[in-house]
């Protein structure tokens, strides 16, 4: 398809000389519009003269004669032509904020002078000391123009998975109301989906932004581990905690990134490869129709179909991590849990509780003994387990997983290519569901989020409509570092895969079917080919 090129109709402006001071005034303009054009003053040249007019039309014909040739030649490119237009050297633009007039609001770990961390608990509020410091992260988008609307509330130490607080009671979807709306950062992902703030400042561990976007249909970036300060912040586990943004729209969210991260903004291309895990996607009960296959049409109409592969992330990960094997069998000796069929995400799973366990404790333990504070059924269930006796063996082991995973990611990753996993296994669970029916959601969600957990990897969730009023959506990940990378990806692709969103909407009518089988999805119709590229090596295919 050729390249759409949109014409833009200035307005007429009307342009009075002077001579003495070689000045143009525009009338009917704006300066921004004005930088945009060249405007010459006449001085010398009296149009009732017959003579003038002869050197003007000679001139004329010179300069056209001369552009022609310089053309021709190649020594003038338009492109460039025009953006010197648009920008000349010796024309200051006004500098604006980059967060000028966003409002947002923070997850109650974040350190704001004078006032009291609450970390989810009514009794942590009441033995803490004001902040005499702001985190960074705060005092980043503030100085960069954001407007703070103050602190939101969040799971109890955040511990929980669906967006309950002991005090406050559960957070409201307001998409989906009969459904939990996601922790631990509940009241962040809710205040953005609601439209009370622009975005928000989180923080995810295992999954704390993850989630509620994906339940609350809103977009949600968890940062690569340590690129992102995170002074100023109450930890949950350390070598797990980042920096995670919400947003409704990703421009914003791109934005409030490039800020947090304070590097240098650099151009990237498009992605190299887009690499589709297949078995994650197998373990999520909603259609690849509804999200892989959408997300694959738009990379397909973006960036091209063949640089769509399928990877078995999970074969990956385990012939590249041994260390997983002797954490699955020291476990098993350990704690006498059968771990025979488990899967690799199993074993990440549990690699990754166990370092949260043994961090939050190290953190938070003389606290938990002095105060014997009041605690939901689920946290105090959470809580009891991180105070066990300690697991020196096992939680090195974890430790020792935890670096291969990011090795083993980043080499399959490399600087220019994006994975797509599910965000969640279903749907978000119902206000109704109790007891092995949310243990049974918790445990596979933490198999599929261990993955950017514990390869300290950055991923956003990005949100592809509903099913029945409830939110879905598709996650991509980018190497430990790729953030700006990620994010950018985000940018060039998020257009055309919601307008797939859209016409998959108007054909639902159609549609027996919601849950169509995957055998129907266009990416296996299409037959795309296992990945084959000799960037890497054939074992990752």
């Amino acid at each position: 398809m050729p390249e759409r090129v949109e014409a833009r109709v200035a307005p007429i402006v009307v342009v009075k000389t002077n001579v003495a001071a070689r000045s143009a005034v525009v009338e009917g303009s704006d300066p921004s519009l004005f930088s945009r054009y060249f405007v010459f003053g006449w001085q010398s040249i009296s149009f009732d003269n017959p003579r003038s007019k002869l050197i003007l039309l000679g001139l004329s014909v010179v300069g056209i004669a001369g552009v022609c040739v310089m053309v021709k030649r190649g020594t003038i490119a338009f492109p460039d032509w025009r953006r010197h237009l648009e920008s000349p050297p010796n024309v200051q633009k006004p500098k604006l904020a980059e967060l000028g007039r966003c409002k947002f609001g923070y997850q109650d770990v974040y350190d704001v002078e004078s006032v009291v961390t609450g970390f989810g608990s009514y009794d942590w509020e009441q033995t803490h000391a004001p902040a005499t410091q702001t985190a960074v992260a705060i005092d980043s988008v503030i100085k960069a123009g954001a407007v703070s609307t103050g602190k939101q509330t969040m799971d109890d130490f955040g511990l929980s998975m669906f967006g309950r607080n002991w005090r406050d009671g559960p957070a409201e979807n307001p998409v989906a109301p009969k459904h939990f709306s996601g922790g631990a950062a509940s009241g962040s992902g809710v205040a953005v989906a609601s439209n009370a703030v622009d975005f928000a400042l989180a923080i995810d561990s295992i999954g704390g932004v993850r989630i509620p976007a994906a339940f609350c249909g809103i977009f949600g970036y968890r940062a690569s581990h340590g690129v992102i300060s995170t002074a100023g912040v109450t930890a949950v586990a350390p070598s797990l905690d980042v920096v995670g943004v919400f947003s409704r729209d990703p421009y914003v969210l791109h934005q409030v990134v490039k800020v947090l991260l304070k590097q240098p903004e650099l151009e990237w291309g498009s992605p190299a490869e887009v690499l589709i895990a297949d078995d994650c996607f197998g373990l999520s009960t909603i259609s690849s129709v509804r999200t892989a296959d959408l997300l694959a049409r738009a990379v397909s109409d973006t960036i091209g179909r063949s640089l769509i592969h399928h990877v078995n992330l999970g074969t990956h990960i385990a012939s590249n991590v041994p260390t997983l094997r002797n954490f699955l069998m020291e476990e098993e000796r350990l704690l006498q849990q059968d771990t025979s069929r488990y899967s690799t995400y199993d074993g990440l799973r549990d690699a990754m509780i166990l370092i949260l366990r043994e961090e939050f404790k190290e953190k938070h333990r003389k606290w938990f003994e002095d105060v014997n504070p009041e605690l939901a059924p689920d946290v105090d269930v959470r809580v009891k387990f991180a105070m066990a006796p300690h697991l020196d063996g096992l939680h090195r082991l974890a430790l020792k997983v935890k670096d291969e995973t990011r090795a083993a990611m980043n080499e399959l990753l490399l600087t220019d290519t994006l994975l797509v996993i599910p965000s969640t296994p279903s749907l978000p669970p119902s206000k109704a569901a109790r007891g092995k029916e949310l243990e049974f959601f918790e445990s596979r969600a933490l198999s599929i989020l261990s993955i950017a957990s514990m390869s300290g990897c950055c991923q956003v969730t990005v949100p592809i409509g509903d099913v029945r009023g409830i939110p879905i959506s598709v996650s991509l990940m980018a190497r430990c570092g790729g953030d700006l990378f990620l994010l950018d990806s985000l940018i060039k692709l998020n257009p055309k895969l919601q307008l797939e969103v859209d016409i998959l909407k108007q054909k639902r009518s159609s549609m027996r079917d919601e849950h169509t089988s995957v055998r129907n999805s266009v990416l296996w119709e299409v037959s795309l080919p296992r990945r084959t590229s000799t960037r890497r090596p054939t074992k990752y295919q």
